[in-house]
């Protein structure tokens, strides 16, 4: 009996019976489309309800397994459990303008407050404006000015007498003080007084300290010695006057800055109690009250003029950073776009003239929005930004919100704020191994992890899909879907998953299939199996691109590749590319020539660096078999050089192992391979054929060429036996194996494939051929391959071609053959 198996149609797909579908009429509890995830929600349930620090969480899984729905649904489940954050404002700072001070205050107070420091600051500016400028100051200025007035006309008065009794008046221009003679009406006293001397009177010219020959005839004389009689008396006077001046600027300043202090003390005491709430708060606000009366000198010994400059909304106002009401309970925030701005804060510009920075300046990012609650960040987001990954990393090391030091000089750094969150990191299971290798900090902070799984079984599927239907038509205004349109969704969840036992659970692919099978949807009908069926056909034409390219190319013969006859060395292996959104499966013909030499196995890729590690891998295996089978007792003594034909891409995977092993022996034995016949599988050293990936792809790419070249009833795809239960096809597919014009095998040996291959049986081993069974091996692939080595390392010609019956692999199932004869 032949050692592979072939597949029918049943083999290769998923058929759901509508009867095992557990429709329900609601959705219901949300997270029951997670049932595959239970461990995964236990996970988040238990890293979000822990208070230690470090235990942020990690929920590492694929796009489209509802992550961030679970992560967004328990954090609010553990948000309601938790009261409300405090309220956080950004106080000034008199003493370092560039470093407000974030403060906590009562939940929902925050607004309050800032009303309150609002009205303080108008009535501040009121009272500055009143005292300095307004009415006030000038009741104060007419005050002090009357007091003035009286005090300089009492000392003029006693200068005015004494200098009427010369015969003089005082007189004050633009130049000082001036005497004048007194004319025939002499001036009277200021207050209505006794009369002044009258200098015609002969009594009144003998004047004290005159000689007394001076004579009534020398005016001038005596004008110049009464003045200089008067001056010390006017000096005193000018002495007097500038003193009452001082005294008088000294009495308005005292006067306003008494007023100033009554109206400051009287706008902080109208302070809410209520609003002056916790200490930090009455302590600013004491601090506050000090600094105005110092920077305005309202202290009571205080002698220099009061400063004019404005009072800054920015000295008093705060800047409400965060504030919630009182029964929301904790904060959840998604940073969707996590950039230094948004997520630790930023600056608005303010008015280039202030020296604080008015109320409303510093903007809060998401991280103080989240404080007190649950931060959800995309891992792929962050970490494509360093800056940002680094700085998240030092506050939560930290524990406090760091100010960002973007340069130097003058900047503004509100100083740190205490940090208490949960970051919950939604990342894909490469990017977070990546996070976690590169950088030693991570597991430290990042102390839960839930794993999301990608598929689940075909039982919890008929479960768990009815539930996100029922979902998606609550919350997406949907039509309902039948139990047989659900039925189609869990065979494509099965095809998506590529599994036959299996489903996937990248429930956000399934939704996208159901969107679009609403839209053909008719008269207020509901979803069934022909609307999904045809969002999966469209789906699928429409990224049917790259397909085509690959198809009309071998067609075009831009790509040789024969899927007919027979030809030695050379094989038709499998590969996958993709253009990032789909995968595309493709022959690629591989080749082998072998010839005399002690190099082994060379890989023309390899040497190119056209290949990456794992293939490298997949040749040096092939090498360990190739010597355990052929280099027991002698040296293997050739060089056999396989390459990948037409391959300009870095080639990567072991998954082309059994179609290089086939290839190399069938360049010694001389034997043909089926061209018909594509093949894919990995090898190990004890020549098992391994599962491997792409397989779906892989068979369907082989498929559309064959079709587009000239189909044959011969034509397939072995696969390795592990691969069985990855066989979920496309229709068209599963029709030609219906009809038997194509056709899936499986092996599990390399033995079973050589001889698949070449039609020729592979033999024993050499290490378990005795001397008795050498002639009959030298009917088989083996025996053949033994006389080509032998051959070469003699330095002899090889042995000539003969005619070998020929095992083919036919059309009938499961395990039966097709004999028929080829020529070597």
């Amino acid at each position: 009996m032949p050692g592979w198996t072939e597949h029918d149609a049943a083999d290769c797909h998923v058929r759901i019976s509508p009867s095992s579908i557990d429709m329900v009429d609601g959705a219901g509890d949300p997270l029951s489309r997670l049932a595959p995830q239970q461990r995964a929600v236990r996970a988040v349930r238990d890293g979000l309800a822990l208070r230690t620090p470090g235990t942020n969480v990690a929920i590492v899984g694929p796009q489209g397994t509802g992550r961030t729905f679970l992560a967004t649904a328990l954090a609010a489940e553990e948000a309601r459990r938790r009261r409300a954050p405090d309220d956080v404002v950004l106080l000034p700072n008199p003493h370092g303008p560039l470093e407000p001070r974030p403060v906590p205050v009562p939940t929902g107070s925050a607004p309050r407050l800032v009303r309150a420091m609002e009205t303080l600051h108008a009535r501040l500016v009121a009272a500055l404006h009143e005292v300095l400028e307004g009415n006030e100051r000038n009741r104060i200025v007419i005050e002090v000015q009357q007091t003035e007035s009286r005090r300089r006309k009492q000392i003029r008065r006693k200068v005015d007498q004494l200098a009427a009794s010369y015969g003089l008046a005082l007189v004050e221009t633009d130049r000082g003080f001036e005497f004048v003679p007194l004319d025939d009406e002499r001036p009277q006293a200021d207050d209505g007084g006794t009369e002044t001397p009258d200098p015609s009177d002969s009594a009144q010219l003998e004047l004290p300290g005159l000689p007394d020959d001076t004579g009534p005839t020398d005016a001038q004389r005596r004008y110049l010695l009464a003045v200089e009689a008067l001056r010390p008396h006017i000096e005193a006077m000018q002495r007097d006057l500038a003193l009452v001046e001082t005294e008088a600027a000294a009495e308005l300043v005292a006067r306003q800055r008494a007023a100033l202090r009554n109206h400051f003390d009287a706008a902080f005491d109208a302070l809410p109690g209520e609003v002056l709430s916790t200490d930090r708060v009455r302590d600013h606000v004491r601090a506050l009250r000090e600094h105005l009366m110092e920077h305005y000198r309202l202290q009571e010994d205080d002698t220099l003029p009061i400063p004019s400059d404005a009072i800054e909304e920015g000295l008093i106002v705060p800047t409400v950073l965060t504030s919630s009401p009182p029964d929301s309970g904790a904060p959840i925030v998604h940073a969707r776009n996590p950039t230094l701005s948004r997520l630790f804060g930023r600056m608005v510009a303010g008015p280039e003239e202030t020296r604080y920075p008015p109320p409303g300046t510093i903007l809060p990012g998401d991280l103080h929005k989240a404080n007190g609650g649950f931060l959800l960040v995309d891992a792929e987001s962050i970490v494509a930004r360093p800056r940002v990954y680094e700085h998240l990393k030092n506050c939560l090391i930290a524990g406090q919100i760091l100010p960002l030091e973007e340069g130097e000089g003058q900047l503004l750094r509100p100083q740190p704020l205490d940090l208490e969150v949960k970051v919950v990191l939604i990342a894909d299971p490469e990017l977070l191994a990546r996070l976690a290798e590169l950088d030693p900090a991570f597991g430290h902070l990042f102390k839960v992890r839930a794993e999301f799984v990608h598929d689940m079984s075909l039982e919890e599927a008929c479960s768990v899909y009815p539930r996100f239907c029922a979902w998606l038509s609550d919350n997406r205004n949907l039509p309902p879907c039948t139990p047989e349109a659900v039925a189609a969704l869990v065979a494509h969840g099965a095809r998506l998953a590529e599994d036959r036992n299996r489903a996937t659970a990248e429930l956000g692919r399934l939704e996208n299939v159901v969107v679009e099978a609403a839209q053909y949807v008719t008269d207020g009908d509901a979803i069934r199996a022909r609307h999904v069926e045809e969002a999966i056909e469209r789906m699928r034409e429409r990224d049917a691109r790259l397909r085509e390219d690959i198809v009309d190319a071998h067609v075009r013969r831009r790509i040789a590749c024969a899927v007919s006859g027979g030809r030695v060395g050379q094989v038709n292996g499998l590969g996958v590319v993709t253009n990032g959104f789909v995968r595309v499966g493709r022959p690629l013909r591989v080749s082998a020539v072998t010839f005399a030499g002690d190099e082994g196995t060379l890989a023309i890729d390899r040497e190119v660096e056209l290949s990456g590690p794992i293939h490298d891998k997949g040749v040096l295996v092939l090498s360990s078999f190739l010597a355990a089978v052929f280099a027991q007792h002698e040296p293997l003594s050739l060089c056999a050089s396989i390459v990948f034909e037409q391959s300009y891409d870095i080639v990567d995977g072991d998954s082309a192992s059994v179609a290089e092993l086939v290839a190399i022996l069938s360049s010694l034995s001389g034997i043909p391979v089926r061209q018909d016949v594509a093949v894919t599988g990995s090898l190990d050293q004890y020549g098992s054929i391994l599962a491997v990936g792409g397989v779906v792809e892989k068979i369907e790419g082989f498929f559309d060429v064959c079709r587009a070249l000239g189909p044959e009833p011969s034509q397939g795809v072995l696969v390795p036996a592990a691969n069985r239960d990855q066989l979920v096809l496309r229709p068209d597919v599963l029709q030609a194996i219906e009809e038997g014009t194509f056709h899936v095998w499986s092996a599990e040996r390399v033995e079973d494939a050589i001889e698949f291959m070449l039609g020729v049986p592979a033999g024993f081993p050499a290490t378990a051929v005795t001397e008795a069974r050498r002639t009959s091996a030298k009917v088989t692939v083996y025996g053949r391959v033994m006389e080509r080595i032998a051959a070469l390392r003699e330095g002899r010609d090889p042995p000539k071609p003969r005619k070998f019956r020929s095992v083919r692999g036919g059309s009938n199932r499961r395990g039966s053959s097709r004999r028929g004869h080829a020529e070597s």
